[in-house]
């Protein structure tokens, strides 16, 4: 199946999914509860795996549900890496939308940083640290992703939406007239903390060229990706988070094999 199209069908549905909970709930169908910080699907808990270390530190306690329900997701990042961020993660989905629509405008943004993961790891430590100190789980205040199925929810209930979703107009905005793609690269904390779980096997996007595959030299895996990483020069983790959308336009391309590849 064409990479692009399944990501994509994957994105929509995660979006539906996210506002048909409340939806269903309210007509007393239970099945699947809850929101992304923790999700229960005929019993079965899925938590956040920052949301479920805040709570750990926050409490120096961990009973074996809340570790169990952080072992799917974890389990999922070790063997596929960070898809949550490129496949169902609702803000990511958002701001590749709005990069579309600013290429199409033409806007030129005021700042072009060289990208690096220090800043986003950096965020990370010091919410950990004051959701230490503090005794709740402070990341969860800018969780995009958390947000958006956190309010979706409450409009759905009661009507109205919390002044938490101005983060998500925040983040829209600085994408489209400041840095490109800023929050998934520089701030982030969920997928900071995914990108921890990665081992030696883990699926990454491979270059290799040799006799049976040939760059064309044609840039298109480059120009594909929003996060502006370049698959040809390696050391693309851990900012990268496996969309593929580089892959799908080497295939694209017709020349001898293709250099760019999924591999475990």
């Amino acid at each position: 199946m064409n990479i692009k199209i399944f990501r994509r069908t994957t994105q929509i549905l995660t979006i539906l999914l996210i506002i048909a909970i409340p939806i269903l709930n309210k007509k007393g169908i239970t099945v699947i509860t809850g929101t992304l910080y923790s999700l229960a699907i005929d019993g079965i808990w899925i938590t956040d795996p920052l949301s479920g270390f805040q709570m750990i530190i926050s409490s120096f306690s961990a009973d074996s549900a809340l570790l169990l329900s952080m072992l799917i997701p974890v389990a999922l990042a070790f063997a596929f890496g960070r898809v949550f961020c490129g496949w169902m993660c609702p803000q990511n989905f958002i701001s590749e939308i709005f990069d579309v629509i600013h290429d199409k405008l033409k806007i030129k943004r005021l700042f072009n940083p060289r990208l690096s993961a220090k800043p986003r790891y950096a965020i990370m430590i010091l919410l950990l640290i004051a959701a230490l100190l503090l005794g709740f789980p402070v990341a969860n205040l800018i969780s995009a992703p958390g947000i958006i199925s956190v309010q979706i929810t409450k409009y759905f209930y009661e009507g109205i939406v919390g002044i938490e979703l101005a983060l998500i107009g925040i983040i829209i905005l600085s994408e489209m007239f400041l840095v490109r793609r800023c929050w998934c690269n520089y701030v982030c904390p969920v997928g900071s903390f995914l990108g921890l779980f990665r081992f030696k096997k883990t699926m990454k996007v491979v270059y290799k060229e040799d006799k049976e595959h040939v760059c064309g030299g044609c840039m298109e895996c480059v120009t594909a990706c929003q996060l502006g990483l370049n698959p040809m020069e390696g050391k693309i983790y851990p900012l990268c988070h496996n969309c593929g959308d580089c892959i799908k336009a080497c295939d694209k391309i017709k020349h001898k094999g293709k250099p760019l590849s999924f591999k475990f």
